[in-house]
């Protein structure tokens, strides 16, 4: 029983992380080569002062960059590196990076040391513990430096803290989430190296900690199940140590049971499709009181200063309706999701429809619709969204309900929303709706979120009375909480390069307004590569630049891929504003390989 992993194979992955701490916390030795002193302060040091200072390595993805911070290393260095490596891949799942390609990974590193992989370590290899999610691949580099900073901190201990530490798992949990980066690399990152420090818990402490290296579902089982903690405590760890015994007493026991469980799944993930329309379910047990340290989470998620996503949350609790406006691929309707998603996961529920010219008040409100009876035709009065969500708001006071309306200038706003324009500026009146003669009050605790495309030339039908009835937050290039986001999300997620957000500052500041600027949202994946850029920015940036310079074929060579793409020698731009200067990268690209697989938990 607990949160330590029983399926057949994993002993092997428990196996081989106690063989870690023994041979490079305990010892200076090693997990390859027994007896040889590997995990040395020196080698420590040679190898921060290679992947965690010199980052100005040229190269393609993150094992090529590698290989050419370690040109000319001892062979030890390669082989600690290699070692480095291999504990990094052993909470992975197989299904998420096949045990093949991380032994490949290692070997390449292993070359430099003439060293093989013992058959009792390789099978630690084959299982894996958890799908860690695409930022802890993509983002390998901080992860790996992670796991070098630790022990290189771990090292200036002496031998009786150590054992301290290692004898106490809120101790050493205490040391490993309050360590104070100081490399180049890792400076300023401490969320990026979130999920292998939650790995790095598990495996250590397995019967204590659960194998869940995502501190954002961790974060949303607790809060989704917090009436099941007797004794409040801080930390998220202690409160799910309380929720298992309970969560096993009523689901039987499943060392993964937040996953394997579809009806515990859908309770607090709002990613898995619930069997019936369950987004806008309230779980049991909701803690609906949402803390500045989820605030700052989901900021961090976003790339976003947490001051800007403060202002939207305010203005939410202030007017209960806002508008996200701006031109494409600026991150609009993706920000809604997530915004309603937090409020959800705390307690009641979301939905989004999208306004286009055939959607009616019949649609969105309520109206006739044709039906069969009986073999026979007719027609049944019908509730939209609206009333739908309207009704479950009501009828959970204390909880909070999103409605978000996808392109609401693209739809006849003033005949799709009707007496809503009302109850919007008044939600304590009641009003007779159109097909009904029953009243109707708008409930505080329903709010909207609207998006708005500025390119769209619809948005001159945007009538006064909307615009006064909603908090309207710009999703500019030029303005935060968009500006400089492409170059954040790139040094995270594929360091060394930021040179494609050069390429569309440079559109930007070509194009001259803000109105039609090009987003970053189209080049926010996982597969960033030359070609990938190219065929982006041609299949799908150009034809929107042509639609606003039609004819005018001057103005459009000149945003030409060749003509904008920066020279490879060329000094990059100045971070815009809003940039994190402390989060530099580069020493890794941060793309993972094709055969990585995408991984799920």
């Amino acid at each position: 029983m607990g949160s330590r992993r029983t399926n057949s194979g994993v002993e092997r992955v428990y196996g081989a992380a106690a063989a870690w701490v023994e041979h490079a916390l305990r010892q200076d030795s090693s997990l390859f080569t027994p007896g040889v002193p590997i995990w040395s302060s020196e080698l420590l040091a040679e190898l921060r002062q290679r992947f965690l200072e010199d980052m100005d390595v040229a190269g393609g993805n993150f094992q090529q960059r590698l290989i050419g911070q370690l040109a000319g290393s001892l062979p030890e260095v390669y082989q600690l590196m290699a070692e480095v490596l291999y504990f990094h891949f052993l909470i992975v799942s197989n299904s998420a990076i096949k045990s093949d390609t991380k032994r490949r990974h290692i070997y390449s590193v292993l070359a430099g040391a003439h060293v093989t992989i013992p058959q009792e370590r390789a099978a630690g290899l084959t299982q894996g513990i958890s799908g860690p999610g695409p930022f802890f691949l993509a983002g390998r580099p901080f992860q790996v430096g992670f796991l070098i900073e630790f022990v290189q901190q771990w090292k200036e201990l002496d031998t009786y803290e150590q054992e301290r530490l290692l004898g106490d798992p809120w101790e050493f949990k205490g040391f490993a989430t309050g360590l104070e980066f100081r490399s180049r690399l890792m400076r300023g990152r401490y969320y990026s190296a979130s999920a292998q420090r939650e790995a790095l818990l598990h495996l250590v402490f397995p019967d204590t900690f659960e194998g869940i290296v995502s501190g954002d579902h961790k974060q949303r089982i607790a809060d989704t199940f917090a009436g099941l903690v007797a004794e409040p405590a801080g930390d998220i760890d202690r409160r799910l140590a309380q929720i298992r015994p309970a969560m096993e007493a009523k689901y039987g026991y499943t060392d993964d049971i937040y996953y394997s469980h579809t009806d515990v799944q859908v309770q607090w993930n709002p990613n898995v499709e619930p069997p019936d329309d369950l987004d806008t379910q309230q779980p049991d047990d909701l803690d609906t009181q949402q803390s500045d340290t989820d605030l700052e989470s989901l900021a961090d998620e976003l790339l976003w200063d947490a001051g800007e996503l403060q202002k939207i949350i305010d203005g939410l609790k202030d007017k209960r309706q806002v508008i996200f406006q701006g031109p494409p691929g600026t991150g609009k309707t993706y920000a809604a999701r997530r915004i309603a998603e937090w409020y959800a996961r705390q307690s009641g529920g979301y939905r989004i429809v999208q306004f286009h010219p055939s959607y009616a008040y019949e649609d969105f409100v309520q109206g006739f619709r044709p039906t069969l009876t009986g073999g026979q035709a007719g027609f049944t009065l019908t509730n939209g969204p609206l009333l739908e969500m309207a009704k479950q708001a009501e009828a959970n006071p204390e909880a909070t309900y999103i409605l978000i309306i996808d392109e609401i200038n693209r739809g006849n706003v003033s005949k799709t929303l009707g007496e809503l324009y009302f109850l919007l500026e008044y939600r304590d009146e009641e009003i007779t709706l159109q097909y009904s003669s029953e009243s109707f009050r708008l409930p505080r605790n329903l709010w909207f979120i609207g998006t708005m495309n500025t390119t769209d030339r619809s948005i001159a039908l945007v009538d006064a009375a909307l615009r006064r009835r909603f908090y309207f937050f710009n999703f500019f290039p030029d303005q935060p909480p968009v500006q400089g986001l492409l170059r954040r999300w790139l040094r995270r997620e594929n360091p060394g390069a930021e040179w494609v957000a050069d390429l569309l500052d440079a559109a930007n500041r070509k194009l001259n307004d803000r109105q039609l600027g090009i987003g970053p949202s189209y080049f926010m994946r996982g597969d960033l590569d030359e070609s990938r850029v190219q065929f982006i920015w041609e299949q799908a940036v150009l034809p929107y630049i042509e639609e606003h310079f039609f004819g005018e074929e001057d103005r459009l060579r000149e945003f030409a891929y060749d003509a904008l793409r920066p020279k490879p020698n060329a000094q990059p731009s100045t971070p815009d504003a809003g940039d994190d200067e402390n989060g530099e990268a580069g020493n890794a690209s941060g793309q993972p390989e094709a055969d990585d697989g995408d991984a799920t938990a």
